[in-house]
């Protein structure tokens, strides 16, 4: 962000609730302060002292009773969606002042959907993630807390919101997500959506984020859910859901893998996955002596993947599919995830999913086991190896 600090971009910081947004903003006004920058203004719209301000109106007046003289401001708004119309009040301050305006939103659509329309090429946005699996590590460094031989177990079900890692049992784990999944669900979806049948929407919520990573349908979540009600009523809860996910990915929630066909003809309705913004969250939903790894890992890899700038689609084959397709412009390379390879049964079907691809493009599979099972010109990659940059990925 340090390159836009003193230009007229709106910098928009997104990102789920708790994942360290406010935290960047504080970093970000500190670094002001050290270079010398008096005209700072900071109002946290969910604080006490300035959550009555929800209309374009209040915010007007209190930017205009705080700014004095000519002098250039830098303008903090934290959890901007709060205030209603609030596009219209960021395109007036842009133009009305000699300001650099930062604001925060943990509703994606609502933040760059409604900024993006009326100020298209003059916001920039700046998604913040839980950690990394790296990064968590450094955290632990950084903060003298101890690196554990299962560190990495405990990450792939806990995942990487920065609180977590104050929590000291598993308990306190989950009635920290807990916490975390209904204030999301309250202010994000509930505040926003009055009509949202809140029992339903739940229901539909915690199926999306325990289920994460399998192949997401509406028919078949409405029949899981409500097995004895009629046809109708399932046809209509289906039709409900198809709205319902689109709340879910809005508050950063869950992120949609699209399809890559690499073969066959193309489907007219291709399979989707959803993949959960943290694995602490999937985890506190299900029972956690039922924790499916496979899918867990899945999930840590899309993220990272993501994360290195990597556009991530679920491979289509006429007759499988690939885990995941990693794209950046017009390269790419097709990734296999897997716990262990214990057997060699488990051996041939990882990298036999290969075996109908044609595409000349870098081939890996990617597992926790730690002895190199590369053949055939598929690369094996030690997963912990991949995620502490140890080894990478290559396009082409």
């Amino acid at each position: 962000m340090r390159p836009f600090y003193d230009t007229n971009y709106i910098k928009a910081i997104t990102g789920i609730r708790r994942c360290g947004k406010s935290v960047i903003m504080t970093q970000i006004i500190d670094e002001l302060k050290e270079k010398g920058v008096k005209n700072i203004l900071y109002y946290d719209l969910e604080s006490e002292k300035y959550e009555d301000i929800i209309t374009r109106k209040q915010l007007e007046n209190e930017l205009h009773k705080d700014i004095k003289g000519k002098g250039k401001y830098y303008i903090f708004i934290d959890e901007v969606q709060r205030i209603k119309e609030f596009e219209i009040v960021l395109a007036s301050i842009r133009v009305s002042y000699n300001c650099s305006l930062f604001v925060t939103g943990s509703n994606s659509k609502l933040l760059l959907g409604k900024l993006s329309d009326r100020l298209t090429g003059r916001a920039k946005e700046f998604v913040i993630e839980p950690f990394t699996y790296l990064e968590s590590i450094e955290y632990k460094k950084l903060n003298n807390m101890p690196i554990l031989k299962g560190d990495f177990d405990n990450y792939l079900k806990w995942g990487g919101m920065p609180q977590r890692f104050l929590e000291v049992d598993d308990q306190g784990l989950v009635d920290y997500f807990n916490g975390l999944y209904n204030s999301i669900l309250k202010k994000d979806v509930y505040d926003r959506h009055k009509r949202i049948i809140k029992e339903e929407f739940k229901s539909v919520s915690d199926y999306v984020l325990r289920n994460s990573g399998r192949l997401f349908s509406s028919t078949k979540i409405a029949r899981s859910l409500y097995k004895n009600a009629d046809k109708k009523k399932q046809a209509k809860i289906a039709r409900n859901i198809n709205n319902y996910k689109a709340y879910i990915e809005e508050c950063f929630l869950i992120n949609q893998c699209k399809p890559y066909i690499i073969s066959g003809r193309k489907s007219m309705n291709p399979s989707l996955k959803y993949y959960v913004v943290d694995n602490g969250l999937k985890t506190s939903l299900t029972n956690t002596v039922d924790i499916d790894n496979s899918f867990n890992l899945e999930n840590v890899i899309y993220r990272e993947l993501k994360y290195r700038g990597y556009d991530v689609r679920l491979g289509h084959l006429y007759n499988g599919e690939i885990d995941f397709v990693a794209i950046k412009g017009t390269k790419k390379c097709f990734i296999q995830v897997a716990t262990t390879m214990e057997n060699d049964s488990t051996i041939k079907r990882e990298f036999g999913a290969f075996r109908n691809i044609k595409d000349g493009s870098p081939k890996y599979v990617l597992s926790l086991d730690t002895l190199d099972m590369s053949h055939d010109g598929i690369t094996h990659i030690n997963i912990i190896d991949f995620l502490l940059k140890k080894v990478d990925i290559h396009i082409s």
